[in-house]
């Protein structure tokens, strides 16, 4: 990591802001259980349909401080960047700080943004524009930089490396000594034979370009080469006392288009580059990457060889971004987002029928036209408006907001069940408030784990910085994504509270969840029929489509909506309802075991929220049951000697002792 002679070692990693978000970017129009993606496709924005490249682009990073005491690099992963517009925009950084972490830290927060307000192009390609506004937004971020530190009384400087991925065109911009390595085969289609292309030029004092450059600015450099006897890097972010000889922050920016030969890229830190060689880490990724290993594993395994087998003794940064590429039609690739629930309620009904049959066969009561017409509805407002809202919303707004949204859902299922009186809500007494409080609780404590994060508590020493999740989806209207998701969450909560009465008429609870999958199939065909005529949609591309029909269709279908079918008939609809932040939590717990994500004080907010309100609704539940055992016992007891009562004043005698 380039240093500033002479300044301590005192230094951490950049703030939180923004997030990194793993996984890939992707624009395929299939509905998977894979991360969100958005394809890098090249071509004509005309709608015909041609055979071309089509390209997914996966990322992560992983960081660790090495020796030090303490962490100065920060990195941005943004899958998704800037407001919508025809063109799909990836963006990937490493800051690489000295004397400080505020340069890196600003820089991380301000330079995409920067970027995009420079005027990126988003609806046509044009790459002039494009190095325009990059350069533009280094100049803007420098500048805004100067003026904090200049206030600040702080002279830290910050050294940079970027990416961003623009349809199929991808950009790369440096200042400093942070490095980008090109991993491309030789041959079309091949991975056998990889290259390592380094795509940047180091910044530094003692190469006679840059030397050249700061004489001229009136600066100096020292037989050591460094400038003014101190700083090794030419160009940087801040550097506040070096402005005036010689230190800038123009990038070079280079650009090259996606073929199919190219295969990932490393961004590193110089403390990566100092114990690896271009063609010693292009070999190291590409032999985890063959052996199946995700791009996050790949990242970590990367830093920790760095680290602890190379003994790296700076901080250790790294990004890995892998390009996927693949033929097939274009604006017709995968089985598409309204195909899908056609096949995943096959798979359901095919997977519940026979069970149904069954299992079913001597308990199942006489079918009746007016059950078939509620079958019917249900299966509209839980399987076909459900399911379709979702994977629209989904396509059209972001995975965080969806998951949100989604945490409504108790508080929906309570209201709509207490307005239609399927639940009992006695605000006076203290069951009725535990509900109410537990169910606040719970949706409050989903939504702080969804969308707030807190200090950080623990921090895998393999993983990066993160703070604000940026997915903007491809070219959609998120207002539009919000109405879908508010439908989503209306359809799911109407559907619990609504089946409640019609299991209590037919209580074949798996003969009515087939019944759903079936009349939801039929809707979903005709709605496929009319929207997707074109059969390229309707076709599974890949053994991974299958397996994720097959998923969704078993499990996410067949298994989990019987088990709430189940759990409705047997605790009502707000019962089931309030067990969906339990959701967040899990996922937030596996994130942190398997993939190492990082522990924040939100998330154990969020989840001591989200168990202390399931306890007060469980709790709520109980105590009303009791209470009205209690209720019934009474008034049984009341009826009995209301009816002795009246038994002895017509002289009939005492009551037998086995009347019920």
């Amino acid at each position: 990591m380039s240093q500033t002679a002479g300044s301590g070692d005192e230094v951490r990693k950049a703030g939180a802001n923004p997030k990194r978000v793993g996984g890939c970017f992707d624009g395929h129009d299939s509905v998977s259980k894979r991360p969100r993606t958005a394809d890098e496709a090249s071509g004509s924005d005309n709608a015909e349909v041609k055979k071309e490249k089509q390209f997914s682009i996966e990322a992560d990073a992983a960081e660790d401080k090495g020796s030090r005491h303490s962490m100065e690099d920060a990195w941005v992963v943004l899958l998704g960047v800037g407001s919508p517009g025809k063109l799909r925009c990836a963006h990937f950084a490493v800051y690489d700080g000295h004397g400080g972490r505020l340069a890196a830290e600003h820089a991380q927060k301000n330079l995409h943004s920067n970027v995009l307000s420079a005027g990126l192009p988003r609806e046509l390609m044009d790459v002039k524009a494009a190095k325009k506004a990059i350069l533009d937004g280094f100049k803007k971020t420098d500048e805004t930089l100067l003026q904090e530190s200049t206030s600040g009384g702080w002279q830290d400087g910050a050294t940079a490396v970027c990416v961003w991925v623009l349809e199929n065109t991808v950009f790369v911009a440096n200042i400093g000594d942070a490095k980008a390595v090109l991993a491309r085969s030789t041959v079309d289609d091949g991975e056998s034979h990889m290259k390592a292309i380094v795509l940047t030029r180091e910044h530094k004092a003692i190469y006679p370009q840059e030397r050249a450059r700061i004489q001229k600015a009136g600066g100096s450099v020292s037989s050591n080469g460094r400038l003014q006897g101190r700083l090794e890097v030419s160009r940087a972010f801040g550097d506040r006392q070096f402005k005036k000889v010689g230190v800038i922050a123009t990038p070079d920016i280079h650009s090259f288009n996606l073929t199919g030969r190219e295969h990932f890229i490393i961004l590193g830190c110089d403390g990566l580059w100092g114990v690896f060689g271009p063609s010693d880490a292009v070999e190291f990724v590409h032999k985890l990457l063959k052996e199946g290993l995700t791009v996050a594993a790949v990242s970590r395994r990367l830093v920790k060889e760095a680290v602890r087998e190379r003994r790296c003794k700076d901080n250790c940064t790294a990004i890995v971004i892998t390009f996927t590429a693949k033929q097939s039609l274009a604006l017709n690739i995968g089985v598409s987002k309204v195909v899908f629930p056609v096949y995943r309620n096959i798979i359901a009904l095919l997977f519940l029928g026979p069970a149904a049959y069954f299992l079913e066969k001597n308990e199942r009561p006489p079918l009746t036209f007016s059950l078939l017409v509620q079958f019917f509805l249900l299966a509209l407002l839980g399987i076909t408006a459900n399911q379709g809202f979702y994977f629209l919303g989904l396509y059209y707004a972001s995975p965080t907001f969806a998951s949100a949204m989604q945490n409504s859902v108790p508080a929906i299922t309570f209201l709509m069940a207490s307005v239609l009186r399927l639940e009992q809500v006695h605000i006076t007494r203290r069951d009725g408030l535990a509900k109410v409080a537990g169910t606040i609780a719970s949706v409050g404590g989903a939504t702080i784990m969804t969308l707030f994060q807190g200090p950080l508590l623990h921090q895998n020493q393999a993983r990066g910085n993160t703070g604000e999740e940026i997915d903007i989806t491809k070219s959609q209207n998120w207002t539009l994504g919000c109405v879908y998701l508010v439908g989503h969450c209306l359809s799911w909560a109407g559907w619990m509270v609504l089946q409640a009465p019609v299991l209590k008429k037919y209580p074949a609870k798996l003969t009515f969840t087939s019944f759903s999958c079936f009349f939801g199939l039929l809707q979903f065909l005709v709605i496929a029929a009319f929207m997707e005529t074109d059969f390229e949609h309707w076709k599974i591309q890949s053994a991974e489509e299958i397996l994720t029909i097959l998923y969704a269709g078993i499990v996410a279908s067949g298994v989990v909506i019987s088990i709430q079918t189940w759990c409705i008939h047997k605790g009502g609809p707000v019962f089931v309802a309030i067990f969906q932040p339990v959701q967040t939590v899990l996922v937030a717990a596996m994130a942190i075991i398997i993939f190492g994500d990082h522990l924040y004080s939100g998330r154990i907010l969020g989840a001591i929220l989200i168990t202390i309100g399931l306890y007060a609704v469980l709790w709520g539940k109980s105590r009303e049951k009791i209470l009205e055992d209690q209720e019934k016992q009474g008034t049984l007891t009341k009826h009995l000697l209301e009816d002795e009562k009246t038994s002895r004043e017509k002289g009939n005698g005492p009551l037998p002792l086995d009347i019920p």
